[in-house]
């Protein structure tokens, strides 16, 4: 080859060289641009997960505490397994560690096995450990001197009460996230923020020195003080508990109790309910037997998670219903206020009333005949309070419909509230408004009934009803306070004070005497509707709603309570017989623990129960006369100076007019008897079925009231063996409040 082709291929040769290095360096130029500029954050970020491990300290999720600062929900004190599982030098420890960690802690092996071969320098195995089985793990660690796994503290979220508040409470979930109720309300006021300890490690994944430490506190979350009376809880989940027994209901029982004057809930329940520690329990072991039976995997979880949903939420402020002639006091309160009706207003009752074409019965075949306003609620007469709506008319319905807020939420401090529902303005007829005046055909929830009552009681305020008094920080410091929020004025003072009085006597003198409470103004107003839509789904007739509201004292409104019974099944299911007993038992109960003294009046005063009085040591005239200053009459047996013993025994709360069996140098014999069935006898038919086997009894109800007064309950269950003398308790009812 010629020199001259030679230096013309060593050219060519560089030529070529100097480009591809050109094009080689671009390409890098482009690379590093690409990897130090566009891709910095993210390869940034995977640099430090890599020579990091971030350590989670988990803030104190906060306590929630009755009004008086009860505990209903604590975080307690647990443990979580934590695993660097970059550290398990073999596949022989990894297999083992997955096997003995998946059966202490219960959990399935494949996923820890899973999370060991990931590699990774931190990862959570469980949470929530009880001590005993972290100790287990522990021992575990070091008898096989392992350094990949180890416990950090942690908390569970526990419900001393158990089933308690359920509804309202709430849960929470895996994380402690809330889920449902005040939980989930206030998950963020309750959960804090969790604190960080994040430490620089070596390319094995070692702990590099202190100074590469850093550590972010946990700040805690705060607690919350609610309105409700864990005592006043109590009185209203027995007496549910109770209803919902007695009348076999086959739905669910709801009561609330509120404070007229603030919009504090005081107490709030519905039956059945389930255990908050294990709220994916399925309580209804019917549900679970027919949920088992789905043999569709996909069917199974479905109905499942739908029996759950059920299971969880609120009836007070979820179930939307027909109030039924409990709203009669918001028609009532609605015509005064615009006068086109007065207390003496008169109305004639034929048992039906004609609207255009259709005649619309009277619960009461008969009807009740000329009556005034005070009558027509005594009577829940249906047509009068279809001419009453007929008078405020379409218009002044609607404003007041929405001035007692019942087209819009209360605005609680709850998930998941319902609003009302009714005909649209224009599509509302005559028809329409006639039924719509007695409670029928549109539908509230529970909490928007109690909370338009409570504006009638409480002169006239509608006021937002609310469940957290104050919050407090981790040291009791008070971070905010819940004041009362009037919403508007609805009606004036002088209507309200009106409807106090007339409602009063609802309960003294009408429908609604089941409800009446020795010793206590109450006032209230029955109701009872049909579920229309559920009765032409089913093909049945039978489907009712019975419910009750009442607030007291009449003349100085404190407290109201709603209870409702959905599908009660054991007749009659009025809400005059079959929920104002219930009522009753509540108001027995609140009242006196509120400091609300009762004030007899001397006819009440004749008729109360009395206390039998110590007579052993006396002679039988200082006996007699005893017994008689306690209302009591005696029967004598022996023939010694002195009384030496007595049945029923001292202090026994018995029936005024029972008879004393006093002793006279002698012991009452020893024998025992078998308590009757005493339900559906008269008030004479219990004392005689009683005395004949040396029993007694004291009453409640309405045992001195004029009617078909029957026992409808008592406290020692037929065919129970108890000594001679025991005093049974009998509740009394009129089974005439048959009334819508």
């Amino acid at each position: 080859m010629s020199r001259r082709a030679d230096s013309s291929m060593r050219r060519r040769l560089f030529f070529v060289t100097a480009v591809f290095g050109v094009v080689c360096f671009v390409i890098i130029a482009v690379r590093l641009f690409y990897l130090q500029v566009i891709k910095y954050d993210e390869y940034q970020q995977r640099a430090i997960s890599q020579q990091m491990r971030d350590k989670v300290i988990e803030a104190s999720r906060g306590t929630i505490y009755d009004r008086n600062l009860k505990p209903l929900a604590i975080s307690a004190g647990t443990e979580m397994v934590t695993l660097e599982a970059v550290k398990i030098d073999s596949e022989e420890e990894g297999l083992l560690i997955a096997k003995t960690l998946s059966e202490i802690l219960e959990l399935d092996y494949d996923s820890v096995l899973e999370k060991i071969q990931a590699k990774g320098t931190y990862t959570v195995v469980k949470k929530n450990v009880e001590k005993g089985v972290a100790d287990k793990v522990r021992e575990f660690v070091k008898e096989n001197k392992l350094d990949s796994i180890y416990m950090v503290d942690d908390t569970t979220r526990y419900y001393p009460y158990g089933s308690f508040l359920s509804h309202t409470l709430g849960f929470v979930g895996s994380d402690n996230q809330g889920l449902y109720g005040l939980e989930a309300y206030y998950d963020e006021t309750l959960s804090g923020v969790d604190g960080r300890v994040v430490k620089a490690t070596n390319a094995k994944g070692g702990e590099m020195p202190f100074e590469y430490e850093m550590y972010y506190d946990a700040e805690d979350g705060h607690s919350l003080v609610l309105t409700i009376d864990e005592v006043i809880q109590h009185y209203l989940e027995k007496n549910l508990e109770m209803a919902y027994a007695d009348n076999k209901v086959a739905e669910h029982v709801t009561g609330i109790i509120m404070d007229v004057n603030t919009g504090a809930i005081l107490g709030m329940a519905n039956k059945p309910d389930f255990d908050l520690n294990e709220p994916f329990t399925i309580v209804d072991r019917n549900k679970v037997t027919e949920i088992e039976a789905i043999e569709d995997e996909e069917a199974r979880k479905k109905a499942r998670s739908d029996a759950l949903t059920t299971q969880w939420l609120n009836s007070a402020v979820t179930y939307a219903y027909y109030p039924g002639s409990t709203f009669k006091i918001v028609t009532a309160s609605s015509a005064l206020e615009e006068n086109v009706i007065t207390v003496d207003t008169g109305f004639y009752c034929p048992g039906y009333r004609q609207v255009h074409d259709r005649k619309i019965g009277c619960w009461k075949h008969a009807g009740h005949g000329q009556q005034n306003l005070v009558d027509a609620l005594k009577n829940s007469c249906n047509p009068a309070f279809m001419e009453i709506g007929s008078r405020l008319g379409k218009d002044a319905f609607y404003k007041y419909f929405e001035a007692f807020g019942l087209k819009e939420k209360t605005g609680i401090d709850l998930p998941g509230e319902m609003s009302g529902n009714i005909w649209a303005y224009d599509d509302m007829n005559d028809v329409d408004l006639a039924v719509a005046s007695f409670g029928q055909n549109f539908e509230i929830t529970p909490l928007q009934m109690i909370t338009a009552v409570s504006a009638v009681a409480n002169g006239g305020n509608l006021v937002r009803p609310h469940l957290v008094e104050r919050i407090i920080d981790s040291d009791g410091n008070t971070v905010s306070t819940t004041e009362t929020q009037v919403v508007r004025q609805v009606i004036s003072k002088e209507t309200s004070e009106l409807m106090c009085d007339m409602l009063e006597q609802v309960v003294t003198y009408g429908t609604g005497k089941n409800a009446y409470v020795v010793g206590y103004r109450v006032a209230g107003k029955t109701g009872t509707t049909e579920k229309i839509a559920e009765q032409i789904r089913e093909g049945r007739d039978d489907l009712r709603v019975s419910s009750f509201i009442a607030f007291a004292p009449a003349d100085d409104p404190q407290i109201a309570v709603l209870v409702l019974l959905d599908e009660p099944t054991v007749q009659p299911v009025t809400g005059g017989v079959t929920v104002a007993p219930v009522i009753r038992r509540i108001m027995e109960d609140v009242l006196p623990y509120l400091g609300i003294e009762p004030i007899y009046t001397e006819a009440e005063e004749k008729k109360m129960d009395t206390t039998v009085p110590n007579m052993t040591g006396m002679t039988k005239a200082q006996a007699e006369q005893t017994a008689r200053s306690a209302g009591l009459s005696v029967r004598v047996v022996g023939s010694g100076g002195t009384v030496t013993s007595q049945i029923p025994s001292y202090s026994s709360s018995v029936s005024r007019s029972s008879q004393v069996v006093i002793y006279m140098g002698g012991k009452p014999p020893q024998n025992t008897v078998v308590v009757p069935d005493l339900t559906g006898l008269g008030v004479s038919a219990v004392r005689s079925r009683l005395g004949q086997l040396g029993l007694y009894y004291k009453s409640s109800g309405t045992e001195y009231a004029t009617g078909n007064i029957v026992a409808r309950r008592q406290d020692i269950q037929p065919g129970t063996e108890v000594p001679a003398g025991t005093v049974v308790s009998v509740e009394f009812s009129d089974l005439n409040q048959v009334s819508q």
